[in-house]
């Protein structure tokens, strides 16, 4: 019995831990949509808007490898460690991602081209679907103790959505290629942020079949 307790307490600890780390991720993504809302407004320095994201991506950073040392201490004592470690991995490699998209788009805000040619609005479309897998994915993350369906059912959704996303980004690349053939430092920035934003959702789907492994555990184990 009291190992058993003792381990509870380790789960409790460990779903705790990864609790933090997305709500940490999600003050980034909120730093980034706003990067994203002001690229085509004047007289916004988004450069200074910008630099906001780099505190929870340092926290994110020194947070997980709390975590990580927390889940080595446990030893062998508690099943399923490489999934908690993969997801608390995952949710540091997402802030690096949005980290290098907002950068590049700060960059981007000093080229006119890029909003004459309407481009914005591939990234606008991205972001939202990144923002809807990532909701999915906290939220899935926040029940998987308590309610492990509603866990897949929302895991569900981040699979979908991350169809949407490769659609955009297949035809972001062909009109991206087409418009700015000759414009080759604008068009390898643009291909960059499409690039990072695109790995976001990649690595939501990812993250969100971790959960489903943890919720499936949950249900059928007990």
């Amino acid at each position: 019995m009291c190992a058993y307790n003792n381990e509870s307490i380790a789960e409790m600890n460990i779903h705790e831990n990864l609790v933090n780390l997305a709500s940490i991720v999600e003050d980034a993504l909120r730093i980034f949509n706003d990067v994203v809302n002001n690229l085509t407004k004047e007289n916004v320095d988004l450069k200074k808007l910008y630099e906001r994201i780099l505190v929870p991506k340092n926290r994110v950073e020194e947070n997980k490898i709390i975590f990580m040392e927390y889940l080595v201490r446990l030893g062998e004592t508690i099943a399923y460690k490489q999934s908690y470690a993969s997801i608390a991995l995952g949710l540091e490699r997402l802030a690096q991602y949005l980290d290098g998209a907002s950068y590049r788009l700060v960059l981007l805000k000093k080229e006119d081209e890029f909003l004459n040619n309407d481009l914005y609005k591939y990234i606008d479309g991205l972001r939202k679907v990144i923002n809807e897998q990532f909701n999915n994915l906290y939220q899935g993350l926040k029940k998987l103790r308590v309610e492990p369906k509603k866990t897949i059912s929302l895991v569900n959704e981040i699979s979908k959505l991350e169809n949407r996303a490769d659609e955009i980004y297949r035809e972001a690349t062909y009109t991206i290629y087409t418009k700015l053939s000759g414009k080759t430092l604008l068009l390898m920035m643009m291909r960059d942020v499409l690039d990072f934003m695109e790995n976001s959702s990649d690595l939501l789907r990812s993250l969100g079949e971790e959960l489903r492994y943890l919720a499936l555990h949950k249900i059928i184990v007990g």
